[in-house]
């Protein structure tokens, strides 16, 4: 799939329909690093360093894998109020560091495990979803040593955001990854969308689900959401997946990494909308989710109007 062209946007977002923003819900928001006081707790396995300039204060802790136990280092937070929270994590990134770094984030729901590739997108806040947390004062989220792949797993400093009401959707990509006019273009040859960003950019739950891990030369790394809802959120061309094939996944939780694999020229986000064998164009749905509304039901989605030709040397995402 190609980058679309961008001087046809206009044409198309005549066609979609815009409701006004929402009033923001209230938040506070916690962090939490490594050296604050009574805050984390870690084994005598981990190390302490300061070698990198992308670490969150003054160091961090690291640790080599164990698959045999899972030794996490935890992050202490003082909940206010049950509800949802939105997790991000801080890490200095390394070539040598792990690829699949298990963040475990302890919820109502028993704890669930994300797994981050700490050798890309360091010295910045990433998140890694969205969850519902107990009120109370308890470690919240853990870094594990338990993981096959090699090298150092890095507990450094962790954020936790709470806001008003349950969070039900989500963008797909950080909202500071892209401006509004971005989820109004159209795409090339039938209903989708192509979201320029970069590798290593997080991709996000739009909404809760269940997962289906996409690989193939069309697609190439992917996943296929499909939502409480019913309908199927296709996510292609992938640089890594951080959840496995089944998994249950909340709004905002981060479900991979963002690429250029598969039939792609160059690096972007291909994302997709369908109920039963029907392709709906996501654009709608999309400034939705941008404007902080909520998004209109999938099957009340158009399935023309949101892209400009056909185009036969093109491969189709196929259904999954």
């Amino acid at each position: 799939m190609k980058i679309i062209s961008r001087w046809l946007s206009a044409v198309v977002a005549a066609s979609l329909v815009l409701t006004g923003p929402a009033q923001p819900a209230a938040a506070a928001t916690t962090t939490v690093d490594n050296a604050t006081a009574g805050r984390f707790a870690a084994s005598a396995d981990w190390g302490t360093s300061a070698w990198s300039t992308q670490r969150h204060g003054g160091d961090y802790r690291f640790a080599t894998p164990n698959t045999a136990v899972s030794d996490a280092a935890w992050f202490k937070a003082s909940i206010a109020e049950a509800g949802a929270h939105l997790v991000e994590v801080w890490y200095p990134a390394d070539p040598g560091y792990n690829s699949a770094t298990p963040f475990m984030v302890a919820t109502t729901g028993g704890v669930r495990s994300v797994a981050v590739d700490q050798r890309a997108n360091g010295g910045r806040w990433v998140g890694i979803g969205t969850f519902t947390l107990a009120a109370g004062d308890y470690n919240v989220v853990g870094v594990s040593r338990w993981t096959s792949q090699p090298g150092y797993v890095v507990a450094d400093a962790v954020r936790i955001t709470s806001s008003t009401g349950a969070v039900s959707h989500a963008l797909p990509l950080p909202r500071t990854a892209l401006p509004r006019s971005e989820y109004d273009d159209p795409h090339h040859d039938y209903p989708a969308i192509d979201l320029p960003v970069g590798t290593g950019t997080p991709a996000y739950a739009v909404r809760a689900g269940t997962v289906t891990v996409i690989d193939d030369s069309s697609c190439g790394r992917g996943i296929n959401l499909t939502g409480t809802d019913g309908a199927v959120y296709t996510y292609c061309h992938f640089s890594s997946w951080s959840v496995g094939n089944g998994a249950a996944v909340g709004a905002g939780q981060l479900i991979g990494m963002t690429g250029n694999t598969g039939n792609s020229t160059g690096p972007h986000l291909h994302f997709g909308i369908r109920t039963g064998s029907t392709r709906r164009c996501p654009q709608n749905y999309l400034l939705a989710l941008y404007d902080g509304v909520t998004p209109p039901a999938a099957t009340s989605l158009p399935t023309t109007g949101c892209f400009y030709a056909t185009l036969t040397s093109e491969e189709v995402v196929p259904l999954g």
